[in-house]
């Protein structure tokens, strides 16, 4: 059984780039991007995870991901709009109310890899590499959406490595002066580790980074993560409802006869992902 567990908002932010026009150019890229990706990729069972407020992180920073724009609200109205739709769609959605997507999808890639199965992450986070560290290799993979391809382990431990120099899109500030190529270069060289851990100020830039970037696990891992305060919505399929939302928005492409006989198709492949 192969599960797909996708990063919801990162998908949804994806799908800024794209057709523009209309009020709903938004919710037309997501689902078009969407319905490619389970066509690839062909999950029997498929997760949506989205965002929780990362409440432990900003306790151990607070200036944790401060550095996000401001989005309009035409982007929370269209994201509303995608989410009411997945409803439609045999795609569990849930989320942790008090942890980040991140968090959610490494507990989920544990367990059902843990139990034999096949598990892919859809993300364009390079946080997720992490999880080769936790999981055995062979059943698990993160495919890029972005660029389209598998993401391969790398051959020193990734949270050590971007412990060390910091990640630029969630404002962790790394130990001065390291970048990728010095970064690979202390991790490989375990004396010049020990060396750059051993001044107290970079010791504590690089275990601030680790607590940060490093993953939650939950006490309780199962197939949905409810006894870890998880707030799962099971779909009630119902592509024609789905149709019908997207000729309410004016997406003549999607429900015309051809398109929507394919999107069907796709989507009635995991039909049951209950």
């Amino acid at each position: 059984m192969k599960v797909v567990l996708f990063d919801g908002m990162n998908l949804v932010h994806r799908a800024r780039s794209g057709f523009t026009k209309g009020d709903h150019a938004l919710v037309y890229n997501f689902f078009r991007s969407f319905k490619a990706l389970v066509e690839k990729l062909k999950p029997d069972i498929a997760y949506f995870v989205l965002e929780g407020k990362p409440k432990h992180r900003s306790t151990v920073y607070e200036g944790y991901k401060s550095n996000r724009p401001k989005l309009p609200s035409t982007f929370w109205t269209q994201q509303s709009e995608i989410l009411h739709i997945m409803k439609d769609l045999p795609v569990i959605q849930i989320r942790h109310p008090d942890f980040e997507c991140d968090d959610v999808i490494a507990n989920l890639a544990k367990y059902y890899s843990d139990e034999g199965e096949d598990v892919v992450i859809v993300s364009g986070d390079s946080d997720f590499i992490q999880i080769f560290d936790y999981t055995n290799k062979d059943k698990v993979s993160i495919y890029h959406p972005i660029k389209k391809k598998f993401i391969e382990k790398p051959d020193y431990p990734y949270l050590d490595w971007k412990s060390l120099r910091g990640d630029v899109s969630d404002n962790i500030p790394g130990i001065k002066g390291v970048g990728d190529k010095t970064a690979t270069k202390i991790i490989n060289n375990p004396q010049l580790m020990k060396e750059v851990l051993s001044d107290p100020e970079k010791k504590k830039i690089f275990d601030r980074n680790k607590s940060l970037i490093s993953f939650h696990w939950f006490e309780n891992i199962n197939s949905n993560l409810s006894k870890s305060g998880m707030e799962v919505a099971y779909p009630i399929q119902d592509l024609e409802s789905a149709k019908a939302a997207f000729s309410n928005m004016g997406f003549k492409t999607m429900v015309n006869e051809k398109y929507w006989s394919k999107f069907k198709n796709v989507f009635e492949s995991i039909a049951h992902a209950k």
